[in-house]
């Protein structure tokens, strides 16, 4: 057992979909392959994720996974192992009857993730399908069914100018949103033309990642404070690693065929570390060279290697690898240029703030609290918080009337 608080592993589970989105990274030419079978999936797999972190979770993805047969058995046997289950979905086949499906067989521990490119029509139709009419509609759903869900936002030079306005849809919404950074892989592996640049990331990407709490997961650059004590992080048993780039340190990515990436934005590349058919994914996880050196974070190069944001942030390591062909390269997309550790970024009181009422958000909503703060320790720690912030909610009223007898002019 790897003895990891947190570990997630990205599983597509099939290149088959339902749509047609032309920046897909599943899809590809060539021969099929056949996928991993339901037995094959179940204890290559999730069984072995199990083994890695007996609190973690599973992410499963396609192409459609709903299109699998046997999605709900997996999920079925990802909660039987005690496991989370996400599911990442173009949403065309939820309806309330299969949510309702689909929360049985996870026991309840399911969030869905949609996609949203663009609250702008034109931009999201050249991006992928689905409009934000169709996401309300299905969140909507998941509201009435009581399932959590997320918004996944993939950055490109197609949508980073509608961005901001993307964000705030969301976060008016109180809905999490993820972003991926768009790469060249499946088909659309010609179009390095939609990569983002360094200044794009400065001037249009970043003020809104690092203003919307809500968006706290897994982006770079992230510049909050080295110290776990001064964000109160401790308090739920996380890690900063959770927070910046997760590749290989609390993530994994699995293909259909079982092929290992330390980020599911890495599959089908030459940063594959393995395949669960040759080598379990625990012991891949615990010896592999690439995993283990990027879960240090000891061996990155260039600005990532000196920055005192190393392990909260650790830069990207798919925009490293489709840079420079090398995991552990520098984040090409980064516009903070130390000299040393000791450089501090003019973001860090910000980003700091705004870690803090991320870990509050995950201390008192379900299922954030339940898949961040999954150990008792993380548990102990979550319910502090929210007697916390519900004593604050109940002394508000007094120290008002109290501040305002010792004001009168208030």
């Amino acid at each position: 057992m790897s003895g990891v608080h947190f570990f997630m592993c990205y599983f597509e589970t099939t290149r088959e979909c339902n749509e047609d989105c032309p920046g897909c990274m599943t899809r590809r030419e060539g021969p099929v392959v056949e996928p991993l079978s339901t037995e094959e999936a179940k204890r290559l797999v999730i069984d072995e994720v199990a083994k890695i972190c007996p609190v973690g979770s599973v992410a499963f993805s396609g192409g459609e996974f709903l299109l699998r047969p046997d999605a709900l058995d997996l999920l079925a046997h990802a909660a039987s192992r005690g496991l989370y289950s996400f599911i990442n979905t173009n949403g065309r086949l939820i309806e309330a009857v299969l949510l309702a499906e689909i929360k049985k067989a996870c026991q309840g521990r399911i969030t869905l993730g949609f996609s949203l490119d663009s609250v702008d029509p034109d931009v999201q139709g050249r991006c992928r399908s689905g409009d934000k009419d169709e996401l309300l509609r299905r969140i909507a759903l998941c509201d009435q069914a009581g399932i959590g869900y997320f918004v996944l936002v993939t950055v490109s030079r197609a949508n980073m100018n509608t961005l901001a306005e993307t964000s705030a849809f969301l976060k008016e919404r109180g809905i999490p949103m993820l972003r991926s950074p768009f790469v060249p892989r499946g088909a659309a592996a010609t179009r390095r033309d939609l990569m983002f640049t360094r200044e794009d990331m400065k001037h249009f990407i970043h003020p809104v990642l690092r203003s919307n709490h809500l968006a706290y997961v897994s982006y770079t650059p992230f510049f909050a404070s080295p110290s776990l004590a001064e964000l109160g992080l401790a308090k739920l048993g996380i890690s900063l690693g959770q927070l910046g780039c997760q590749a290989a340190r609390g993530y994994v990515g699995v293909s259909p065929e079982g092929d290992v990436a330390p980020c599911v934005h890495l599959l089908d590349s030459a940063a594959v570390c393995g395949n669960v058919k040759q080598t379990p994914l625990s012991e891949l996880f615990n010896t592999n060279p690439v995993l283990v050196g990027l879960r240090s974070g000891d061996k990155l190069k260039g600005r990532c290697g000196r920055c005192r944001y190393r392990t909260a942030c650790g830069g990207c390591r798919a925009l490293a690898f489709y840079s420079s062909g090398d995991c552990f390269a520098e984040d090409p997309t980064c516009f903070f240029e130390p000299s040393d550790e000791q450089d501090k970024s003019e973001y860090d009181e910000e980003t700091s703030r705004n870690t803090r009422a991320f870990i509050e958000f995950i201390a008192t909503n379900s299922p954030w609290r339940d898949i961040f703060a999954g150990s008792p320790s993380g548990q102990f720690g979550a319910f502090l918080i929210r007697f916390v912030a519900a004593v604050r909610t109940m002394i508000k009223p007094f120290r008002r009337r109290i501040h305002k007898h010792e004001n009168p002019a208030y």
